[in-house]
């Protein structure tokens, strides 16, 4: 994840593909680090909540990285990180479209921790399926909870 940051990220922002969110320690250096971008997901492959009356193409929003230094893992910058952009997602459903917040996990640890936020799989029936999303109309009830 270091390696992406260091060598993509600007790239990536500056070509309009990914926007780069970081939080810093006091010394400036990259505490955690999360990618955002538009996408969409196929009607015909979304589970009925997120396909339900949607356009053949569902608009969404993707967390393509999220990253925490391992020296301040156990602080809590993931789950802020992850807190405000649902927030963000939450805002720009009111200025433009946005049905779901989409992301794919690294492993099932990390799909376990995702679904602490309400995120539940893309295919329900895949048990192993890494691909997970949440309503935007679900993020308030996220933010309210712990």
């Amino acid at each position: 994840m270091d390696d992406w940051l260091r060598r993509y990220a600007g790239q990536s922002r500056r070509g309009n593909t990914a926007a780069v969110w970081v939080i810093t320690d006091a010394s400036h250096a990259v505490a955690c680090y999360a990618t955002l971008s538009m996408t969409s997901i196929d009607r015909s492959a979304g589970p009925k909540p997120l396909a339900k009356g949607a356009p053949r193409q569902v608009p969404a929003l993707l967390i393509g990285r999220l990253a925490t230094d391992s020296r301040a893992a156990g602080l809590g910058l993931g789950t802020a990180m992850v807190k405000h952009i649902l927030a963000t997602a939450a805002e720009l459903n009111i200025k433009a479209a946005c049905r779901a917040v989409v992301v794919t996990a690294l492993n099932a640890d990390a799909a376990r921790w995702w679904q602490r936020f309400g995120f539940v799989p893309l295919d329900p029936e895949d048990s192993a399926s890494l691909d997970l999303y949440l309503l935007t109309a679900d993020i308030a009830a996220t933010l309210a909870g712990p």
